[in-house]
């Protein structure tokens, strides 16, 4: 390796191999120096840029931030670490982290400024992901409390009450304060439920117990367990599951994705509608929907109704219930099963249909369920 001992040629040397775009300019703007990853990351050749005023690597919107860097310059500061948005030369715009210095003549007048500029697009991105999972996982918590408080509230004031046996509390007034504790209970054991799955489905713990099943038990089995939400909510509920579907699967995981896509149905469908669960097959797979004749969803938030916590509208989870993780367990329980899920809706108020879509269990798959449930993790 060759050492350099002169110090301009060193400086030279850093200059041209610097990551970072480092450019030269006169107290008009005009730019003197341009170096190679100046090029790459405006676009421009050093030939183009050299005797170009800097305005062509800035926006229209943001030509007062160079009157304002070159006013500080003039007056012999600098300005560090200043994050912005420059154009390139095919006019996309970049997010870049700007450090300007005045330039000084040998007599330590300012002659004009140097600036190094560096690319912050990767590194803005990831901050904003961080800030929104971290403001996701804020809502999380808010809206977890709230689902909490209100089931744990009712077991707690009916517990006193049964506990202190008060005169009040008659046989019929007992039986209701028995069945609040048990439905209560049992949503409070869902909340936790769906949170420890959330955390297993994160760092990939998440298991499933595979076995050839059948399509008529795990959906009717779903379509049971929420009947008394429909009653109660006077939603008509129907079943239609073609005779003789299997799919190779976990069937309580199975009848879990069932469940919550028909619970979200009843939780969003106005008293008095209509839902209903058909599953056939076609194309050598087997298809699960789920429609409902419920508020719908609005077209532009569909791409995002799987992902972890998303709600599209707070006041509407909140009137409703949920966390926002039953339907991104669902997408990842049916994708664990090598099948898919997803989404129809016209918008609001016209309902929604969920269809998953499941492998057909062929002969190959029953014979290796004839040597007993394997396992498969997520």
């Amino acid at each position: 390796m060759t050492k350099v001992s002169d110090p301009s040629a060193r400086l030279a040397a850093i200059v041209e191999s610097s990551e970072d775009a480092i450019v030269s300019k006169d107290l008009n703007g005009i730019i003197q120096t341009w170096n190679p990853a100046a090029e790459r990351i405006f676009g421009y050749t050093a030939a183009e840029a050299i005797g170009q005023n800097i305005t062509i690597i800035i926006p229209p919107e943001r030509l007062s931030e160079e009157t304002e860097v070159l006013s500080r310059v003039r007056a012999g500061l600098s300005v560090e670490h200043f994050e912005t948005i420059r154009r390139r030369k095919d006019g996309t715009e970049i997010a870049i982290s700007l450090t300007v210095s005045p330039v000084r003549g040998p007599g330590g007048e300012i002659m004009g400024a140097s600036k190094i500029a560096r690319d912050i697009t990767e590194q803005r991105r990831l901050r904003d992901a961080a800030d929104n999972a971290s403001r996701m996982k804020d809502e999380f918590l808010a809206v977890l409390s709230h689902e909490l408080r209100t089931p744990l509230n009712t077991v707690l004031g009916y517990a006193k009450m049964l506990k202190h046996e008060e005169p009040r509390m008659t046989p019929e007034l007992r039986a209701r304060a028995l069945d609040a504790l048990e439905r209560n209970g049992d949503v409070l054991t869902r909340l936790v439920n769906d949170v420890l799955d959330r955390s297993r489905m994160v760092s990939g713990k998440l298991r499933l117990t595979l076995d050839v099943c059948s399509v008529d038990q795990f959906v009717g089995e779903a379509a049971a367990t929420v009947q008394p939400a429909a009653d109660a909510r006077d939603i008509h509920l129907s079943v239609a599951v073609a005779p003789g579907l299997t799919v190779y699967g976990d069937r309580d995981r199975l009848q879990q994705v069932v469940w919550n896509l028909l619970s979200n149905a009843i939780k969003f469908t106005p008293p008095g509608g209509s839902v209903s669960v058909r599953a056939d097959r076609h194309d050598g797979k087997v298809h699960i929907s789920v429609r409902d004749s419920g508020i719908g969803i609005p077209i532009e938030h569909q791409p995002y109704i799987f992902q972890r916590f998303w709600q599209a509208d707070a006041s509407v989870s909140r009137e409703h219930g949920g966390l926002g993780i039953g339907l991104a367990l669902a997408r990842h329980l049916v994708e664990m099963h090598g099948g898919s899920i997803a989404v129809e809706s016209q918008g609001p108020g016209t309902g929604a249909v969920f269809t998953v879509t499941l492998p057909y269990a062929d002969a190959a798959k029953r014979e290796r369920s004839v040597r007993g449930p394997q396992r498969a993790s997520g």
